[in-house]
């Protein structure tokens, strides 16, 4: 997705305009067909404009493009208790209950299994560990393990072997806010600063898009934990920390 777009989706919300960000977001789904978000977010703006025979065509469109997008599930099912087809949307946000269930028992479990992998070991194995999970084809469990060995150079005082981690990460998954994240921990530590500020901006962009709450979360915790190297760090912490707390954490 272009700088332009992005600026256009903010700028549309921003200002309240509907049909503009619906536009924006049409133009979005042309550009990533295979993405299930331009549609659920052009869902949400139907649903707003009262137009929900449309809304519902849009979240079923998101459904079909990521079956295991719990937010396209609870978008389906706001449609269909709007529409008064109340069976059908008890179902739906069973399904978006069940899949967030499921994605937060991944991640735990991911996140268990890494720091497992870390005892009695140093990163460099970790990052061994990381090259035959993705030669075996599991990379969200290669990242894992890559996070995990980003931190553990960090702990060693050597943050350039973790920045080198972390762009193994961020080769297998360029949006992943756990390799983000763990870079803007190996900046701070090899005190590149701004470099570090810089990717917490980057990091706002990729959550505006991809929305994810503990992901949000955790980098509230890190724009008000650095909110003295720049004031955009402080306004993300304000912006975004009533709302992560008000929906609760299942980190």
């Amino acid at each position: 997705m272009t700088d332009s777009l992005f600026e256009r989706y903010k700028d549309a919300l921003k200002r309240g305009r509907p049909k503009d960000a619906l536009t924006s977001y049409a133009e979005a789904a042309s550009l990533v067909s295979h993405r299930s978000l331009p549609h659920t977010s052009m869902g949400s703006v139907l649903l707003k404009m009262g137009r929900r025979a449309d809304a519902l065509a849009a979240y079923e469109r998101a459904c079909e493009l990521a079956p295991g997008d719990a937010g396209a599930h609870a978008g389906r099912a706001a449609a269909l208790t709007e529409l008064k087809r109340l069976a059908e949307a008890a179902g739906a946000s069973d399904e978006a209950a069940r899949l967030r269930v499921a994605d937060h028992e991944r991640r735990m479990a991911e996140e268990s299994d890494a720091r497992a992998a870390v005892s009695g070991r140093g990163p460099e194995l970790l990052v061994a560990d990381a090259e035959d999970l993705l030669e075996a084809g599991h990379q969200e469990a290669a990242v894992a393990r890559l996070v995990a060995a980003a931190d553990g150079f960090i702990a060693a005082g050597q943050p350039d072997a973790a920045l080198d981690a972390c762009a193994q990460g961020l080769a297998i998954a360029p949006g992943s806010p756990a390799v983000h994240l763990a870079m803007i921990r190996a900046y701070l530590a090899r005190g590149w600063n701004d470099m570090a500020v810089e990717r917490l901006v980057l990091l706002d962009r990729l959550l505006t898009l991809d929305p994810d709450p503990v992901w949000r979360e955790a980098h509230v915790r890190a724009c008000r934990d650095n909110s003295a190297l720049d004031a955009r760090l402080a306004a993300f912490a304000t912006a975004h920390g009533a709302a992560v707390h008000g929906a609760g954490s299942t980190a």
